[in-house]
């Protein structure tokens, strides 16, 4: 496959998990696996992109484990909140102090 076909499937892609994260609106486990695919997605179309230079492509692995450090925390984060409220549901959460 050429590369503009590749671009244009990666792009592809990204639309429909941006639309798939946007689904999730009351699962906070869905949302973060969302924005684990739309990181892949991309990782992806950097290396599709820029897969004849060399720098880019080591930036695109900077990329990938920066991905995989924030999606970390989140999880450890949603681990946190779902200890603290028992649901990993949006609408269980409340951000604010107690009424």
């Amino acid at each position: 496959m050429n590369c503009c076909g590749e671009v244009v499937l990666y792009v592809v892609m990204w639309v429909l998990v941006i639309c798939c994260i946007l689904l999730q609106r009351h699962s906070l486990l869905g949302v973060l696996l969302g924005f684990e695919a739309l990181g892949l997605v991309l990782f992806c179309l950097f290396i599709s992109v820029f897969g004849i230079m060399q720098k880019p492509v080591s930036l695109s692995l900077v990329f990938l484990c920066l991905e995989v450090c924030v999606m970390s925390v989140c999880l450890a984060l949603m681990i946190k909140l779902v200890k603290a409220s028992g649901s990993d549901y949006v609408g269980v959460c409340s951000l604010g102090g107690s009424s």
